[in-house]
């Protein structure tokens, strides 16, 4: 599935379950553009340039954060250390849990199903998202259905 780029190669399972916050990013940096482009050549006040500018940096700023800490997400299952482990790259890679500690757990919390993992003792308190929201739609089944058979199915059986 290419929403969530799936690697599976020597002895490592790999997703990245935040592809969709690109989508996101792309509408803030026309946003951006926009207000550093075109706002001045508009025949307006300094006053509204200088607000318009002041949301443009503050766009800016979150777009970073997402793309460094949102969007790059990877969570690996490496069975040479039978760990789970969650990379953000070029800053940090974090041990998550053993894969005897795994637990799926299904997220309801704001109204839409969201697969997670969490460790056994914490599943409920510390978990991490593995997919993206799944709507009560025809399209949110369809990707739901999808996700088990391409993402979900495989990754249990790699666990085990």
């Amino acid at each position: 599935m290419a929403l969530y780029n799936l690697q599976i190669s020597d002895g490592r399972f790999s997703i990245q379950p935040n592809l969709s916050y690109y989508t996101k990013i792309k509408i803030f940096l026309v946003g951006i553009f926009l207000c550093f482009a075109v706002v001045p050549f508009l025949p307006i006040g300094h006053d509204v340039k200088f607000i318009l500018y002041l949301i443009g940096g503050g766009l800016c700023c979150y777009v970073v954060y997402e793309f460094l800490f949102l969007a790059n997400v990877t969570l690996i299952f490496d069975q040479g250390t039978r760990k789970v482990y969650r990379k953000i790259p070029g800053i940090y890679t974090k041990t998550l849990m053993d894969f005897e500690e795994i637990r799926l757990v299904n997220d309801t919390s704001y109204g839409l199903l969201t697969y997670t993992i969490g460790a056994k003792s914490t599943r409920f308190i510390k978990n991490y998202p593995i997919s993206d929201p799944f709507s009560n739609s025809k399209k949110g089944q369809r990707q739901q259905l999808e996700f088990e058979t391409t993402i979900l199915e495989p990754l249990m059986e790699f666990v085990k």
